[in-house]
């Protein structure tokens, strides 16, 4: 009875041990759910930006997938973005749409700003959250809404983002991406009036820090994200509205970068200048926009005559043979670099690029960190159960050989009787 009750005991935990081994979270040649950026753009140009960035990175030794920046032209829409789909801790930054949430209430009458939110008026709460950075006070915000994943469900009205985008962090641990922090922003300047005084207390938050620490007297609304716990990543980051004469939305998030503030004061004064330097783009854009030229059509053209063998061409004339041919954009001038200096741009043939391998996967960091983990949990349940494999038949061998020795004795017994 003992012996199968053993073997019926590692029978099942073998099953259990097969049934917990788990499918990957992302198959093979699964899209990702990040949403593709536009073609072209009314003013800014991408391959500038990117260079900005990685020129800075570069001089400074940043690790580049530790940083992430969304920059948005608000006047045009135009927005960029760098590492824009990796997931930070966001460490301060949920304190924009928390509280966007409880102005909207006032917008639509559900409250005043003289109503008592746990302890203390609306106005006393957006005060003490946005500018004093009040923790506890966010904590019982948080709970006006509800629970803190009922709380990160609403945030997530303030972007157009798919809910497939989120990573499952964003619910259950607070995590943002700078595509994300950055369609807050748009929604909070596009529609200031849904959220009255949220960007006015944010235009008084870290004043002369941050963004707001190389801008001289150009006004900044910005809300800091700033944690650190011990064994854990540092992460540091900054949302703001930049009022230069046409505003721009900036914001940066960084992982174990150390020297934040000295990143986020640059990242403030190269964009600055980078946005200062598109005036004349922007002009020509809306003169555009304003008097839309109609296409024009070009006429056709006849093949040039080549003169008859023996003949000699007309004063004025060359030889189609002969004529110089045209190189399309040579030269191209290329405005809006913040140092101040044209650049000219070499225009060259681009190749075919090489056709990825369908196994390649476009994932973002903290997909493929869950990818890898699961990896690493697959190797050692798939360990466990061969492990469980090899006990069942050494079991069974064992029972196998018992029986046989047993029946062998049986044997020899009544040899002896005999």
């Amino acid at each position: 009875m003992k012996t199968k009750n053993l073997l019926a005991l590692l029978l099942a935990l073998l099953l259990c041990a097969s049934l917990l081994t788990p499918v990957y979270a992302f198959a093979e040649g699964e899209e990702s759910a990040v949403p593709s950026d536009p073609d072209s753009y009314a003013v800014i140009d991408p391959a500038a930006l990117q260079k900005l960035v990685e020129d800075y990175a570069a001089v400074y030794s940043l690790k580049k997938e530790n940083i992430s920046v969304a920059y948005c032209y608000l006047d045009t829409g135009d927005t960029w973005y760098y590492n824009g789909d990796r997931w930070y801790f966001s460490a301060g930054l949920h304190r924009v749409p928390l509280m966007m949430i409880l102005a909207e209430w006032e917008h639509d009458g559900k409250v005043t700003r003289d109503t008592s939110l746990k302890g203390m008026t609306l106005g006393q709460a957006e005060e003490s959250v946005l500018i004093y950075n009040s923790v506890d006070n966010t904590n019982l915000m948080m709970g006006m809404i509800g629970s803190n994943e009922d709380a990160r469900r609403e945030f997530m009205k303030f972007s157009s983002l798919p809910e497939d985008y989120y990573d499952p962090d964003f619910l259950a641990y607070s995590y943002f991406s700078a595509r994300y922090m950055m369609d807050v922003m748009k929604t909070l300047y596009y529609e200031n009036e849904r959220f009255p005084n949220i960007l006015d207390c944010m235009k008084r938050s870290a004043v002369g820090q941050y963004f707001g620490a190389g801008l001289g007297n150009i006004e900044v609304a910005q809300r800091f994200g700033s944690y650190t716990a011990p064994r854990r990543n540092e992460n540091n980051h900054d949302a703001a509205i930049i009022y230069t004469p046409h505003p721009f939305a900036l914001v940066v998030m960084t992982e174990n970068m150390g020297v934040t503030q000295q990143i986020t004061k640059d990242m403030g004064i190269i964009f600055r200048d980078y946005t200062l330097s598109l005036d004349g783009a922007y002009d020509a854009w809306l003169q555009q926009k304003d008097n839309p030229q109609p296409a024009v059509t070009a006429p056709e053209t006849q093949p040039a005559e080549t003169p008859a063998e023996g003949e000699t061409p007309t004063e004025g004339e060359t030889p189609a043979a002969e004529q110089p041919e045209e190189t399309p954009n040579a030269g191209l001038i290329l405005p809006g670099i913040p140092t101040g200096q044209e650049t000219e741009i070499a225009v060259t043939t681009e190749e075919p690029a090489e056709e990825q391998s369908p196994a390649a996967e476009n994932l973002t960091p903290r997909q493929q960190e869950a990818r890898d983990a699961l990896e690493v949990q697959n190797s050692r349940r798939m360990i466990v159960l061969v492990l469980g494999a090899v006990l069942l038949f050494v079991f069974v061998l064992a029972l196998v050989l018992q029986k046989v020795m047993r029946r062998r004795k049986a044997a020899d017994l009544d040899e002896d009787e005999d």
